[in-house]
């Protein structure tokens, strides 16, 4: 080798002459490699760049409003948008999180010996009421205590097409789960609340999708799903059903119980969602197409806490957002549907035998599941919860 000639400048030679020795299909197929190599490169680089930009944003937001001591509730804090969110919010001085968690060994492996005492994690199981009853004792003990600053409940939680059959109050999975839970948990805490006269004020994030357009949520799929039946979307219809229910709510919670709450669309996101949707050997490989098109959990996580840490969450009620958009105002847009929406409200306190749990009974399973407007079984009492509380409809 001549002395004037690198081992760069060799590597460079070697490498055109075996590119020109490739046949035509050879150099299309190193070629297309290359720019994939690249294209996934910048698109890797990008995700990371809108992740970094996502979380700034939410501490920023998060550090506008936290106060002396912010107290923050999320379910599902086990992955997907609730783990971003825990991960974010517990890197705050001021905050202490409640971690409502179905799965609570993996919830000890993620937030080992309570992160420094400021994470609590509470077992929360959404397919039985029981368990949301409790938890929201847990929720109203921790929201009234501390010193004055931010509190937040965030109704994370949600499935898409889970396997299994009806739960232990007659109730399809997907229903019980994106819907009479948070609902229950939303009505009883507010109750907690007006019964003890708690005067700081709260914000309350229900996730719902952009997917409840697709919804065909009528009086007659209210009673096949009172039934047992799973409409075909279930999921959507679920989600349409909790945006009704706040759109006839959402001004009573701020007026009478000092719970301002707003629903939020996180977006389509790379989470767990959507596992049960594609067989389990295959849901790991969709890995990269996930990455590819959908936001990341820092983004859905940025459009969920937006919608109850932007200044504005606690000047108004029943808004829809997307991050700190605006989408909808339910309260006056879903004026056309109030009448079905009272139906549903109903309908979702006699599911889930609303005014029983608030006037301190458990709820036993009534012999049929609830229909809209029907009665149900008398429950077993079990003591005080709450006190009396007025009707649903009109609380």
């Amino acid at each position: 080798m001549p002395p004037d000639v690198g081992a760069g400048q060799l590597s460079t030679a070697v490498g055109t002459a075996a590119f020109a020795g490739l046949g035509l299909i050879g150099k299309v197929c190193v070629v297309a490699g290359a720019t994939a190599v690249g294209g996934c490169c910048v698109l890797t680089v990008r995700r990371f760049a809108r992740v970094a930009v996502a979380r700034g944003r939410l501490h920023q937001l998060l550090a506008e409003c936290a106060g002396e001591d912010a107290r923050i509730v999320i379910t599902g804090a086990t992955n997907g948008i609730g783990l971003e969110l825990a991960n974010q919010f517990r890197r705050h001085p001021a905050v202490s999180l409640l971690l409502g968690c179905r799965d609570m060994k993996l919830a000890a492996r993620l937030f080992p010996e309570g992160v420094d005492g400021r994470v609590r994690v509470v077992h929360l199981e959404l397919l039985d009421l029981d368990s949301v009853q409790s938890f929201t004792d847990e929720v109203h003990d921790f929201l009234r205590a501390g010193e004055p600053g931010l509190r937040l409940l965030v109704n994370n939680a949600g499935v898409m097409r889970p396997p299994g059959g009806l739960t232990a109050s007659r109730l399809d999975p997907t229903w019980q789960t994106n819907f009479f839970s948070p609902f229950l948990l939303t009505e009883l805490l507010a109750r907690r609340r007006t019964t003890d006269r708690v005067k700081l004020p709260m914000r309350i994030v229900q996730v719902s999708s952009r997917l409840e357009r697709r919804s065909e949520l009528s009086e007659e799929l209210l009673e096949r799903v009172s039934r047992g039946e799973v409409g075909e979307h279930a999921y959507a219809d679920s989600k349409r059903a909790l945006m009704l229910w706040t759109s006839v709510r959402a001004q009573s919670l701020a007026f009478r119980g000092a719970a301002y709450t707003h629903c939020a669309t996180p977006g389509m996101v790379d989470s767990q969602l959507g596992r049960h949707s594609v067989h389990p050997l295959l849901w790991p490989f969709t890995k990269p197409l996930r990455m590819l098109l959908l936001r990341s959990p820092a983004e859905g996580a940025l459009a969920v806490a937006a919608a109850g840490l932007r200044p504005k969450a606690m000047e108004t009620f029943g808004r829809y957002l997307d991050g700190e958009t605006e989408l909808e105002d339910l309260v006056l847009e879903r004026m056309g549907e109030k009448q079905f929406a009272n139906k549903v409200l109903k309908w979702a306190t006699t599911a889930t035998m609303l005014e029983q749990r608030a006037d301190g009974y458990a709820a036993d399973p009534p012999p049929s599941a609830p229909r809209p407007g029907h009665a149900v079984a008398a429950p077993t009492r079990v003591g005080p919860m709450c006190g009396n509380a007025e009707a649903s409809a009109g609380w």
